[in-house]
């Protein structure tokens, strides 16, 4: 059955957050403490998180399903913060891509990625850690390159992040 890509809605928070949850280790360095990781997903992957998402004019979210199953999610920043990086600064970004473990390797985040890219044309940024070595080469595959590092707060825990950069595609 094929993958259905659909806006976000307030009735998918509580799906979000369970996603955001169960792959949040997986975007995290190995050796990142458990108390760190409850600490970010205690103050930004709870549903009244996305509930706050959903209404901000700055954010697009997507969902992919498939039988009504929520399996990942995106989020586009139309006005993400100054990373300090003069080719990334200026960009939307894609703050987070997430699919479950259960869809990997099956074509649901490529799909998801497509539509996300799409709904913002030109230039793109995002961050990645940079031990996510798999994440890292799905985004190589689909045009992104590193452009400098950024450090990403989690709990007590600073991470080092790849800011990569994907140009505009011309048609």
């Amino acid at each position: 059955m094929p993958y259905q890509i659909r806006p976000a809605r307030s009735d998918d928070c509580v799906a979000l957050s369970q996603v955001g949850q169960a792959t949040f280790a997986l975007a995290s360095p190995p050796d990142s403490a458990p108390a760190a990781q409850r600490h970010y997903i205690a103050h930004n992957l709870q549903p009244e998180h996305f509930r706050a998402h959903l209404r901000d004019r700055h954010k697009r979210l997507l969902v992919v399903e498939q039988m009504g199953q929520v399996l990942g999610y995106s989020m586009l920043d139309l006005a993400p913060g100054a990373l300090g990086i003069p080719d990334a600064d200026p960009l939307v970004e894609i703050s987070r891509c997430y699919v479950l473990p259960c869809a990997h390797g099956l074509g649901a985040a490529q799909r998801l990625l497509e539509a996300t890219l799409a709904q913002a044309p030109g230039a793109i940024r995002l961050t990645v850690n940079e031990r996510n070595a798999r994440a890292i080469r799905f985004y190589q595959r689909n045009g992104f390159r590193k452009v400098g590092e950024a450090i990403f707060p989690c709990g007590d825990e600073r991470h080092r992040d790849w800011v990569m950069v994907r140009t505009a595609v011309a048609l």
